[in-house]
């Protein structure tokens, strides 16, 4: 195996040329305008992050609640099935949103089996027209 004899180091900058110089003039010139807008801008999305944090924030907490409300159904469910926990020792609440919750899993698990019956079909229709 052959090593790679190229040379990949950067080129060194010279920094007492004439070229360099003149770069760093206009660089120079054109970042101590920029700081005086920066400032302003600055300010103003200062102000815009702070409204935009307390909108971000409300909403994860609105999210964490409906992720405690969901999770401790799935473990109330999870107790019901096992058997750890019977139907009258439950609420007529619990009850109410474990039916519910059942409701929508079961619609969820039939949507979900049509759209399979629906690709078993495409490709038994693919299959018989490729033969």
């Amino acid at each position: 195996m052959e090593k790679n004899t190229q040379e990949k180091s950067l080129v060194q900058v010279n920094e007492n040329s004439i070229f360099y110089k003149i770069k760093r003039f206009f660089l120079n010139l054109f970042n101590k305008h920029a700081d005086t807008t920066d400032n302003y801008v600055a300010i103003k999305n200062n102000n815009n992050s702070v409204e935009s944090e307390n909108k971000k924030n409300s909403f994860m907490e609105s999210i964490k609640n409906i992720e405690d409300e969901e999770t401790k159904l799935l473990k109330l469910q999870r107790q019901y099935r096992s058997g750890e926990i019977k139907e009258e020792e439950l609420t007529e609440e619990q009850v109410n949103s474990l039916c519910t919750l059942y409701d929508r899993q079961i619609a969820n698990l039939k949507k979900s089996n049509n759209m399979r019956k629906q690709r078993l079909l495409e490709y038994r229709k693919k299959l018989q027209t490729d033969n």
